[in-house]
């Protein structure tokens, strides 16, 4: 059943006890009763009234029914529910016990746990994908400079708004330079079209507004690490640790979508994918996927390069005020499942480990 759920993310004082309470332990594995429905939650980076999750291999996921065709024989159904809140609303869908699996971007995922929210980190589902601003028709944004005065949306609690902040960075400037509006991504559409704001913020689906009069005046692309999004799955601690087979078997299928997606003779069956599950233009994610090699970009290795990442990511963010709570980031991730599914499936070899600094391990 799909959701759309609206509401913002509240922190609330007994859950961040308890989550950090629980999260500074190492996870113990109850295996119970298997679960009957795994209820899955994803920002909502749809249009044209298809909610998907974009981009990312949880899409090859949804779009191929890999989870429904796994869990069937087991009479579990999957659950998928899409947020138009994004990372906020998927927050307080967590809070509320109403979700097992999220895919989440990098500061979304960071707030959440930084929060206190009970999650493991269970693989990665693509890196380094970029951001753009598009403006509205007739208004002239040349450079970050020109952004001051300006008014412009982003979806604050997303790995957007970290992008934008660095970005501004660059030209000397921060939020309080721009006349800076907190909201979704459809009514940003609708609004920069219609001319009610000068710029949005946001991913590769702002491609579709150029058909509209809008025109993507900035890009992320070529900026490096502290401008690039992460992304990933994350499992409530209660299901990964009750239901440590099914969680497995969750990520395996994941695995295998990577492998799917990894591939270079499947980029263009990839970008149809994408069109036709999410609504958005093929040119969209042709655009974004441009000069990328794929097999790093879909690697699902929970690898030193990725962890560090979302190191920077906390760090960030406390720099630049999104933040207030730290906590251990590697302690958070668990590599085990995707270190399985690798075995299990016989792809040892088909994704080069990063180290620190983000390089594969044993390059030149």
């Amino acid at each position: 059943m799909t959701q759309q759920n609206p509401l913002a993310f509240s922190t609330r004082r007994s859950l961040l006890i308890a989550g950090a309470a629980a999260l500074a332990a190492p996870m113990v594995l109850r295996a119970q009763s298997p679960a009957k429905v795994i209820r899955i939650g994803s920002p909502d980076l749809g249009t044209a009234g298809k909610p998907s999750p974009g981009g990312s291999v949880f899409a090859v996921l949804q779009a191929n029914k890999w989870l429904e065709d796994e869990f069937a024989k087991d009479g579990i159904k999957i659950e998928w529910n899409f947020f138009r809140g994004a990372g906020p609303a998927v927050h307080e869908a967590l809070s509320a016990k109403q979700l097992d699996i999220v895919s989440l971007g990098d500061l979304a995922a960071v707030i959440g746990r930084a929060r206190g929210l009970p999650t493991r980190f269970i693989a990665a589902t693509g890196r380094g994908s970029n951001s753009y601003l598009a403006t509205a028709p007739g208004v002239s944004i040349k450079t970050v400079a020109d952004l001051k005065g300006k008014k412009v949306t982003v979806l604050k609690g997303t790995a957007y708004q970290r992008t934008f902040d660095n970005l501004l960075a660059t030209a000397g400037l921060t939020e309080k330079d721009v006349k800076l509006i907190n909201m979704d991504w459809p009514t940003s559409k609708a609004a920069v079209v219609a001319g009610q704001i000068d710029a949005t913020f946001g991913g590769s689906d702002l491609f579709l507004l150029k058909a509209q009069g809008a025109q993507i005046a900035l890009s992320t692309k070529g900026r490096g690490p502290d401008y690039t999004i992460n992304s990933g799955i994350l499992a409530t601690e209660d299901f990964a640790a009750q239901n440590p087979q099914l969680t497995q078997r969750l990520v395996t299928q994941l695995v295998r979508a990577a492998h799917w997606s990894s591939q270079e003779g499947n980029r263009e069956a990839l970008i149809k994918l994408y069109a036709d599950n999410s609504g958005n233009p093929e040119l969209s994610f042709r655009e974004e996927l441009a000069g990328d090699n794929l097999n790093a970009r879909y690697s699902p290795l929970l690898d030193e390069g990725f962890i560090a990442g979302y190191q920077g990511v906390l760090d960030d963010g406390v720099k630049l005020g999104l933040i207030r709570q730290t906590f251990d980031v590697k302690a958070w991730f668990q590599p085990a499942f995707v270190q399985q599914a690798v075995t299990d499936l016989k792809l040892d070899k088909q994704w080069r480990e990063t180290d620190a600094a983000g390089k594969a391990k044993g390059a030149a």
